[in-house]
């Protein structure tokens, strides 16, 4: 037996675990650079030992940190007198230093934390117990920073961008930002146009968190109505109703509420995500979701979708019984100009 080769080579699993094993100890030194502060500190070129001794942590795996991550784009490296120097990456200097207008940490830490459900994934599968639970009252207010710092660095100007194109928006006197969160669209959308005044719809506790940022963008024309967009009413006489990656954005009974409030010939400008094919990235993602409970929504299995949602085509379906016509339906990549994920942006007319 011990002679005898298997049926078949071991390469395919070896090369699974090998590149698995790679990733996931480059997940964890980035964790550790961003958590020791270490792109803060080489604005300009410094030494390995000088690193070492600023954060002090241990030479000999300090320059082996750094070659990595000279080697992935996020610093460089210049010989001087015959010693290697390093420095931030124009990318690092923007969006992983502390006190960027542009940073990402805070978004990337929400990685850091929910690599730690991966770690007990066995517990949570075999028992609902070890779920997280999470109200959507003090979720949403939670993550609002997270948010804004995210959709900030390059979504949100690209999206501004695109909607001021149209004529029904520099013609607006009035829009809703519905789910808002942070406020950073309806802010927006008022420096775009001038005679517009936009409001922002979310959760008493979730509006509270908006009300700061409107007054650090000094906002004269964003104001904020609380409630919950299922089951309170919304308001009307809107120009322009706007949903960004809200739970209600793929329900009908939302889109019957977003239709009733909107005036003749208002546009309905929605962006959600809209699985298609799914690949190994859906599936992961799919596990996360399911990893917690939402309390006070009723989620759906796929990641994104909660109960009573329905998928794009029969979405766009709905909207046109409604009495919508659909101006645009794009994906968001092509906006962007950047692989960002599997969004559309449905651009629907009231007729």
């Amino acid at each position: 037996m011990l002679l005898n080769l298997p049926d078949k080579s071991p390469e395919k699993i070896l090369e699974i675990f090998n590149e698995v094993y790679t990733k996931t100890k480059l997940f964890y030194l980035l964790k550790t650079a961003i958590e020791l502060g270490l792109f803060d500190h080489l604005e300009e070129f410094r030494s390995v030992e000088e690193l070492a001794e600023i954060l002090k942590i241990d030479v000999v795996m300090t320059e082996y940190i750094l070659k990595v991550l000279e080697e992935i784009g996020l610093i460089e490296c210049k010989t001087k007198n015959g010693k290697r120097q390093y420095k931030n990456t124009e990318i690092s200097n923007i969006f992983l230093k502390e006190g960027s207008f542009y940073s990402l940490r805070d978004p990337i830490h929400s990685c850091f934390e929910n690599i730690k459900n991966w770690e007990n994934l066995s517990d949570i599968l075999k028992n609902k117990k070890y779920r997280k639970k999470e109200d959507i009252n003090s979720f949403f207010p939670k993550v609002i920073k997270k948010l804004a710092d995210e959709c900030k660095c390059w979504e949100l100007q690209k999206i501004l961008e695109y909607i001021a194109k149209y004529e029904e928006f520099k013609n607006a006197k009035k829009l809703l930002d519905l789910g808002g969160g942070h406020g950073l669209y309806a802010i927006g959308f008022t420096l775009l146009n001038k005679n517009l005044k936009s409001y922002v719809f979310d959760l008493p506790d979730v509006v509270k968190e908006t009300q700061k940022f409107i007054k650090k963008y000094n906002a004269k024309n964003v104001f904020t109505i609380a409630g919950n967009f299922y089951t309170d009413d919304i308001g009307n006489g809107y120009d322009i109703i706007f949903c960004s990656y809200n739970p209600g954005g793929k329900n009908p009974k939302i889109a019957q509420k977003v239709y009733n409030a909107l005036n003749k010939g208002g546009l309905f400008i929605n962006k959600q995500f809209f699985p298609e094919k799914e690949s190994i990235e859906d599936f992961l993602d799919n596990i996360e979701w399911n990893m917690f409970d939402a309390e006070g929504l009723k989620k759906d299995k796929r990641k994104y979708t909660f109960k009573g949602d329905l998928n794009l085509e029969k979405y766009l379906d709905y909207l046109k019984k409604l009495g919508f016509k659909i101006i645009e339906v794009k994906d968001i990549n092509q906006i962007l100009g950047i692989k960002y994920g599997k969004a559309k942006i449905i651009i629907a007319k009231k007729i």
